[in-house]
């Protein structure tokens, strides 16, 4: 996964900073939001939604820079379907990862001062990933250990709301979106717009200049496009949206 070109931004929207106050009040430094859209594994032009609070902004910037999404070993158990929170120094004492996925928990603690972490999965599905990760730069190891034993319900709680809201939102869901389909070819705009609008595949031809049968293989392309979904999950994200209002 090439993340050199993420788009990414400080979020100070008052949901985020509402979820950072809250992180901070049960004990942690900072906090991470991660969305990772399928689609990106295909196609470059589709970058994840990342937000963080400010403690996290140097890591970030400097993970994005030397293409960490690559031997990020979170990332890569949350797409093998991993549900439980992930401490990412018990992965690597548990030898769960490899020498170079180890190499970018080290760099956040040499470099940055990252002495823990811990990764909570939220959302998983066929079209993309999400979850929060949240830091201290306590050194006390047991500091560490009761903080994550006592917020553990809390954090999940707070990671699952805050996740809605992104999706409720909407305009997370157009950042990714938007450039995926800039890359679709007008016919393949053509067939979208025509099940938009309710319409059978098999009417297609008496609408726009295709063939049944190509079109079901534009659609099918399509749906593997945005992660192998079916059409009815492809349907009821883009309706969701409303994106038809830019085809």
């Amino acid at each position: 996964m090439d993340v050199s070109k993420t788009s990414f931004a400080s979020c100070f929207s008052d949901s985020f900073e509402n979820l950072t106050d809250e992180i901070e009040k049960i004990g942690f430094d900072a906090v991470l939001y991660s969305f990772y859209p399928r689609p990106m594994y295909l196609n470059s032009a589709v970058q994840p939604v990342l937000h963080f609070s400010e403690g996290f902004s140097s890591f970030v910037q400097y993970y994005i820079k030397n293409d960490y999404g690559n031997r990020d070993f979170v990332l890569r158990l949350a797409s093998q379907g991993r549900r439980t929170p992930i401490d990412w120094w018990e992965e690597i004492s548990l030898g769960n990862v490899t020498r170079e996925e180890k190499n970018v928990t080290v760099d956040a603690k040499e470099k940055f001062g990252i002495s823990n972490g811990l990764s909570v999965p939220i959302f998983y599905g066929k079209f993309a990933i999400a979850g929060i990760s949240v830091i201290t730069k306590k050194t006390e190891s047991q500091y560490f250990k009761d903080l994550k034993v006592s917020s553990m319900v809390d954090l999940e709680r707070l990671s699952r709301s805050y996740h809605y809201k992104v999706m409720e939102s909407k305009e997370d869901l157009r950042f990714f979106i938007a450039p995926l389909l800039e890359t679709f070819t007008a016919k393949k705009i053509m067939v979208l717009k025509h099940l938009l609008n309710g319409e059978a595949l098999t009417e297609i031809e008496h609408h726009y200049p295709i063939s049944r049968r190509y079109a079901e293989k534009l659609l099918l392309n399509i749906r593997e496009e945005f992660g192998g979904i079916s059409t009815n999950e492809l349907m009821y994200m883009l309706g969701t949206i409303n994106i038809d209002e830019y085809l």
